[in-house]
């Protein structure tokens, strides 16, 4: 989860299309291995973060929110 984090991050800060791709491979991953554990409510965090990530890849980032997704995420997944 560190990893994705630091990733997603980079991403938001730095809009660079190779960073958001990492980060949403990364994301896909672990939304994968919440929905095994049938830990819905990461999940859907997870997807939210997703999106925010597609939407930082296509200069429409939502800025604040994103980052606020992601720390939401954060919290929402520890363990994951």
């Amino acid at each position: 989860m560190a990893a994705f984090q630091a990733s997603a991050e980079r991403c938001l800060e730095e809009s660079h299309a190779q960073l958001c791709e990492q980060a949403l491979i990364e994301a896909e991953s672990l939304q994968r291995r919440a929905s095994a554990r049938s830990s819905y409510p990461c999940q859907t965090l997870l997807l939210g973060v997703q999106a925010d990530l597609v939407m930082q890849q296509l200069k429409a980032g939502r800025g604040a929110q994103a980052v606020a997704d992601l720390q939401a995420a954060t919290r929402g997944c520890a363990g994951l």
